[in-house]
């Protein structure tokens, strides 16, 4: 496919919502053109699983004729996850093995997206059971990194990174668990925002957590900006972001906190970032970080605790029978598999990770639960922690899973998994004047802090944008 790079200082949606507001473009233009895009890049990059070719030209014929213009989205091109329910259309998180879902109504983030006039003109792919950081599985297939096709896109909201990567959408929305939205986001060279658990409804959306992982996922977009991320964003939440734009606040460094960078780029970048923020008065403050190796060893035993039964469940049906991870493993070997080798490696690991009795998971998520109180109070109303959203750049396809799941304390994912088990927003955010010299890829910053104080995180987030781009 052809290098497709964002323009930096092309419209972002900000940018297009004004044109269309003043009526220089058409509703029906930017829908027309946003497909047209999408179908150049869809046979390389396989970020859909669905277009819906039609009814977005006729939603957009709608809006133009009659449409509310004060809308906050009014006409704007968007992508939903597919573990994301929209009314009548097949919900399967990617699986041969699961019977489909099919809902009587659309998740209420796609309502709200609606409702604020936006258009949903395609569903994206992801890893089968949107439980892996490489977007592929046996339904749909591979989703390739629109930057460069023989890398891998992230995930689990990886078709959303790809679509926006490749400017095929406006902007997407997707859920974040383990990264889910900021792994894409970084490997796409996009933006991507993870908010705190409790920000933004997950009614509707797929698989219904309620367990100790319940914290640790949130719902979000991936968009062009900064800016972007805040629009979507006041719309998809329950609150939105405090207008009085914050003073400075403290830049919190990390003490003890295992970080593993790849390549050059992320350094220089980083420091770039942080000092973005010094530079605007910004108070650097040390802290200790040092149960984070700790606490990061402990992921794989609250993820196995809280879904594998459900998958064993999920994956046995009466058409396939039930399901045993050995006998799924010897079907891959013979080239006859039935679920996608993420998913397997999760299953595979958990006779060795799982835990054995409540008392122990009780044990191990009091201790997530006193760091999660323990940081937040730290981060406070004005902290932010600017760290590498990952530490290495989008790798070649097949790579991702062995790396993530590699047994013991990676610092290549500490950070962004941070996010996640204290239960914090975080934004990553591309620097493209650093892009890798080798791979013409961007590395990603994130900015992290405190539930309820977003103010402070988009303030600082539009700061290092600035910076890094």
């Amino acid at each position: 496919m052809d290098n497709y790079q964002r323009d930096l200082h092309g419209p972002d949606a900000v940018a297009l919502l004004a044109a269309l507001r003043q009526g220089s473009l058409s509703v029906e233009q930017l829908v027309r053109s946003q497909l047209a895009r999408l179908d150049q890049v869809q046979p390389q990059v396989n970020g859909a699983t669905q277009v819906f070719h039609d009814d977005a030209v006729a939603q957009a014929r709608l809006l133009d004729a009659s449409g509310d213009r004060s809308l906050p989205l009014f006409g704007l091109p968007c992508s939903v996850k597919e573990t994301f329910a929209i009314a009548g259309q097949l919900l399967t998180a990617g699986s041969a093995r699961m019977a489909p879902q099919v809902p009587t109504e659309d998740a209420q983030i796609v309502r709200r997206l609606k409702a604020a006039g936006a258009i949903v003109m395609a569903r994206s792919n992801v890893p089968e059971f949107a439980m892996t950081a490489e977007s592929v599985n046996p339904r749909y297939g591979r989703t390739r990194n629109p930057l460069d096709v023989a890398r891998v896109a992230g995930g689990s909201s990886g078709g959303e990174g790809a679509l926006v990567g490749s400017g095929s959408t406006v902007f997407g929305v997707g859920s974040d668990i383990l990264g889910s939205i900021r792994i894409p986001a970084a490997f796409c060279g996009v933006v991507g925002f993870k908010p705190h658990s409790g920000a933004v409804d997950q009614s509707g959306t797929w698989p219904v957590v309620t367990g100790n992982t319940l914290s640790w996922l949130g719902l979000g977009p991936l968009t062009r900006s900064v800016r972007d991320a805040r629009l979507v964003y006041d719309v998809i939440a329950r609150q939105p972001v405090a207008a009085t734009p914050p003073g400075a606040g403290r830049l919190v460094l990390p003490g003890g906190f295992p970080l593993a960078m790849r390549a050059p780029c992320m350094a220089k970048a980083l420091a770039a970032a942080r000092t973005a923020l010094l530079d605007a008065g910004y108070r650097q403050q040390a802290q200790d970080f040092a149960d984070v190796p700790y606490l990061y060893n402990q992921i794989p035993k609250l993820i196995l605790d809280d879904f594998y039964d459900g998958w064993l469940r999920l994956l046995s049906t009466p058409e396939a029978g039930r399901f045993s991870p050995w006998a799924e493993l010897l079907r891959q070997w013979m080239k006859k598999a039935t679920i996608d080798d993420g998913l397997l490696r999760w299953m595979l690991i958990a006779p060795l990770m799982k835990p054995r009795s409540a008392v122990k998971v009780k044990a191990i998520a009091a201790r997530f639960a006193e760091a999660r109180s323990r940081y937040q109070a730290l981060l406070g109303s004005d902290g932010v922690l600017v760290l590498p959203t990952l530490g290495l750049l989008a790798p070649a396809h097949g790579q991702m899973n062995r790396l993530s799941l590699k047994p013991g304390v990676n610092g290549w994912f500490t950070a962004h998994t941070l996010g996640n088990y204290l239960d914090l927003p975080a934004m990553a955010i591309p620097a493209w004047k650093f892009k890798d010299p080798a791979s013409g890829l961007p590395p990603s910053i994130s900015v992290l802090c405190a539930p309820g104080a977003e103010a402070q995180l988009f303030a600082a987030a539009t700061r290092i944008e600035a910076a890094l781009n």
